[in-house]
């Protein structure tokens, strides 16, 4: 084995237990020893004369240092599966690693299905998953600092640093309970629910922030009285009298006749359920082969 393969071998091992923060879990996804794992992170250790991981007897962490590497590593994995792709040919296994952030309560795209569709294809790369507790903020975040490489996101993306694939659009309207006085409405503008209490996403996730948007256009302010991370749920919590919300009228079915939809008469608001990927890096032979499998596994039966 050559210089240049210890070298990559040795990167691969980082990023594995940079990810994994535990060395059995790492070992056993490269398929080597935990003394071979260690020995290879230590002699990294001292070919970048700085020390990479805070190792204890509970615990794996990244120092400083780490945190500030592990970006470049995955950055030198992904040149080197470039510079093989240009020799190789296009028959030959992918090999390398490929995260993938997700939000939680989607099932549009149906992911299980995609992952074991991906390795099934591609056995040699190591595909994991990652959520953010900020939604799509915390996934952009996370993509940009380097490790995410592709991410199912739901906001409208005006970023030049992210390339996005709509995958659905979604159109908002008022959602109340039935029996709520607006109800009955054709339409409502934003000041006549700026003092209802609302059920929303956290700040962070796309949906929350177009409606914070929308309302700060307006110079109107709101109260969110509940918070709930998974977007599917919030017309139930609707139609138990908690609050209104501004969300599509899709998410309102698992509610029944509980739950009214009423358009907005002075704003149109949408988002799209996206898959982004870095516009600043070279996308890898694997990114584009698991982009290229995202159709075959959306879920047109499901609203998110």
């Amino acid at each position: 084995m050559n210089e240049g393969s210890v070298d990559q071998k040795k990167l691969e091992y980082f990023i594995t237990v940079a990810e994994e923060l535990n060395f059995t879990r790492a070992a056993q996804q490269l398929h080597v020893t935990q003394s071979t794992l260690s020995a290879g992170i230590k002699a990294l250790e001292q070919e970048l004369r700085a020390e990479l991981l805070i190792r204890s007897t509970r615990s794996v962490s990244l120092t400083e240092a780490g945190s500030a590497f592990l970006p470049e590593a995955r950055s030198a994995i992904e040149a080197l599966d470039r510079a093989r792709a240009a020799v190789e040919p296009l028959s030959t296994g992918l090999r390398g690693s490929l995260t993938v952030g997700v939000l939680s309560g989607l099932t549009v795209i149906d992911v299980p299905a995609l992952a074991g569709d991906f390795h099934r294809r591609h056995p040699e790369v190591r595909l994991r998953t990652e959520t953010s507790q900020r939604g799509t903020a915390g996934l952009i975040e996370k993509m940009k600092e380097g490790h995410v490489d592709v991410a199912f996101v739901g906001a409208d993306i005006t970023d030049a640093h992210i390339r996005v694939r709509a995958v659905k659009r979604y159109q908002v309207q008022l959602l109340v309970r039935a029996g709520h006085p607006l109800a009955l409405r054709e339409s409502v503008r934003l000041r006549d629910v700026a003092g209802e209490p609302f059920v929303d996403m956290p700040i962070g996730f796309g949906q929350r922030q177009i409606v914070d948007d929308a309302f700060t256009r307006a110079e109107l302010s709101r109260r969110v009285l509940i918070e709930v991370s998974d977007i599917t749920t919030i017309a139930e919590y609707v139609a138990h009298g908690l609050g209104v919300a501004l969300l599509p009228p899709d998410f309102a079915t698992a509610a029944g006749d509980a739950v009214r939809s009423v358009p907005l008469a002075d704003a149109r608001l949408s988002w799209t359920l996206s898959v982004v990927a870095s516009a600043t890096r070279p996308p890898t032979r694997a990114l584009h082969a698991f982009l290229d499998l995202i159709p075959h596994h959306i879920r047109r039966d499901r609203v998110f």
